[in-house]
Formats: C-alpha cells, structure tokens, sequence
C-alpha cells in the first residue's frame, strides 16, 4: 500500500529499456554527476598548480588528461553508484506495478490508473516518436491533464 507517487512514468513498452534507463539516470542523477565531474576536475587542477605537475603523456606533454579523466570516472561513479546514496524515489511504473499474470489483477490495477495519476505529484514522459500513437500514452496524459495540478515533464529519449 503507497499513499502516493513522486513520478508516474508514461512509456511506450516497446520502446528500447536502455534507453528508459538511460533518460530516467541522467534526469534523476545528471546534476549531481556534472557536479561531482566539476569538483574532481577542478581538484585535480588545484593540485597540479599547487602541489606538483601529474605525468603527462609523450605524444604532447603541454597537455594534461587527468582533469577530463578524473571528472569522466567521477560522473560515471555518480550514474552508476548514485541511486544507493539519493534519497528513495517512489514511482508508479506501469510493467512493475501491474500485474500481468493475474487477469483480475491486471484489469484492477487498468481501472485504477486515474488513482494512479491523482496521488502522483508529477508526470514523467518518455517520449520517443511513437509515443503519441498509442492510445494508452494518449489516455494517461489527457487523465493527468483533467486533474489540471500535476506537473507533465518531458524526457526525450
């Protein structure tokens, strides 16, 4: 039992899961990443100008790649390892929330889908270019637009 939703995800189910995966980490953890890639790569600088010069490479030797490096590893750890340290995110997705071997379920959980939408504080899309040809994206949006208060963000993916 949820007393509500922050995000109500809208997807179309045949669209690519890396790609829903890759648009929900990035929005819900690309700030924290580019901060931290920021962070890393300005106290990397900071101690080459004032501790001592990290080795450089052969090919140019003006040229220092432990900034971009070390900001990159710093970004990555955040996308990948984020979602541990973040505070817990509470969403309504449909394929994990809907069961779909129990046909009495199943058709409970279709019916209750306003419910759904009027105790999530916001909408997520992810949009790809079917999304608006099929019936049941265009129902979820046109439900959460006659409730008129919760927000609709868009995610292309």
């Amino acid at each position: 039992s949820v007393a509500g939703f922050e995000i109500f995800i809208s997807h179309v189910c045949s669209s690519p899961g890396r790609q829903k995966y890759l648009a929900l980490v990035l929005d819900q953890l690309g700030r924290p990443a580019f901060v931290a890639a920021l962070v890393v790569s300005l106290g990397l600088w900071a101690f080459e100008v004032c501790c001592r010069p990290l080795p450089r490479g052969a090919l140019n030797p003006s040229f220092s790649l432990w900034e971009l490096l070390g900001g990159l590893a710093a970004a990555w750890v955040v996308c990948v390892c984020g979602h541990v340290l973040c505070r817990r995110t509470c969403c309504f997705f449909d394929c994990a929330s809907i069961c779909s071997y129990d046909a009495e379920l199943r058709d409970a959980g279709i019916k209750n889908i306003p419910a759904f939408l009027r105790a999530s504080q916001e909408v997520v899309v992810l949009w790809d270019e079917r999304y608006f040809t099929r019936l049941w994206c265009v129902y979820e949006i046109a439900v959460a637009q006659s409730f008129g208060a919760i927000p609709i963000r868009i995610l292309p993916m």
